[in-house]
């Protein structure tokens, strides 16, 4: 075997590798479908059967009247259902929707923080007066 021989099969060595890559890459991506199963959820009341004469027990022990009045309620108007007509509700009282309206006014105890700030600026005007004084009497001097 010459060396370009030997390149062709290491070249297609290499493409049926990628190939094999790639199968394996998209059966990840988009995986083949799964066979279907064949499981049969189990029914216990398979073969169930009930002798006749506990049948008939049953059958007795609820009155026939009884099942006449069930009966006899399942052809009445249900009022849940809408069958009879109902009662009309009052009418309800519905506001304009926007919440009530609070006056605009200052927050409580505003007027006793008024008072002592005023207090305060007369403090403060009395202080600067005076140290503008004291430093009129300085030049002076």
């Amino acid at each position: 075997m010459n060396e370009s021989e030997k390149d062709i099969a290491k070249l297609k060595a290499e493409n049926d590798a990628l190939k094999d890559r790639l199968t394996k890459l998209e059966n990840q991506i988009d995986p083949p479908p799964r066979p279907r199963s064949n499981y049969a959820p189990h029914d216990y009341t398979q073969g169930f059967s009930m002798p006749a004469s506990a049948l008939k027990a049953m059958v007795n022990a609820v009155p026939e009247s009884v099942i006449r009045g069930i009966v006899a309620d399942s052809f009445k108007p249900n009022p849940v259902t809408g069958g009879a007509p109902q009662p009309q509700p009052q009418p309800v009282q519905r506001g304009s929707g926007g919440a009530k309206s609070i006056p605009v006014e200052p927050p409580p105890g505003i007027n006793l923080m008024d008072q002592m700030m005023d207090a305060q600026d007369a403090q403060d005007r009395t202080e600067l007066a005076r140290k503008i004084a004291q430093a009129r009497l300085a030049e002076e001097k």
